[in-house]
């Protein structure tokens, strides 16, 4: 039996810079987070993605949940609903390339420009929609974006 997945994305903006991770075996970008656990808040699963993801000594702070989105992949038996969660941390540039040892060094946080999205930034569709909404000062909470494809 299939099952839908929810996932947190984390959408952490300072100094005009967006934090996202890179991997590099795939020449990708995408957003923080990860799949919340069974039995897990969403505030647990969020205080969990970022100590796995940033470390032990970085906070989150909640600020809104921006976006609902459907991910779909039929083919893949992929089905998850995304929370896109507005956020700030504790910090900025000691996070640079700091190596994910889970994945062997091979994935690394890094901040953008968020000016000048790189087109690998997926999902697309969802980065073009940020950037407006980052001009504007996120005027809207929990809106629900529908089926984005990630390219």
């Amino acid at each position: 039996m299939n099952k839908i997945k929810i996932r947190l994305r984390l959408v952490i903006i300072k100094h005009a810079k967006l934090l996202a991770y890179y991997t590099q075996k795939d020449d990708f970008y995408f957003y923080i987070g990860g799949k919340l656990e069974f039995g897990e808040t969403i505030k647990e699963g969020w205080r969990r993605e970022v100590k796995e993801e940033l470390g032990n000594d970085v906070e989150f702070t909640f600020k809104k949940i921006l976006y609902i989105r459907d991910y779909i992949v039929p083919e893949n038996s992929e089905h998850s609903l995304e929370l896109f969660i507005l956020g700030d941390i504790n910090k900025f540039e000691e996070l640079e390339g700091r190596p994910d040892p889970e994945f062997d060094g091979k994935k690394w946080p890094t901040w953008l420009d968020i000016n000048n999205l790189p087109e690998n930034l997926y999902p697309k569709p969802l980065s073009q929609k940020l950037l407006k909404d980052y001009k504007t000062g996120f005027p809207k909470e929990g809106e629900y974006v529908g089926r984005m494809d990630s390219k």
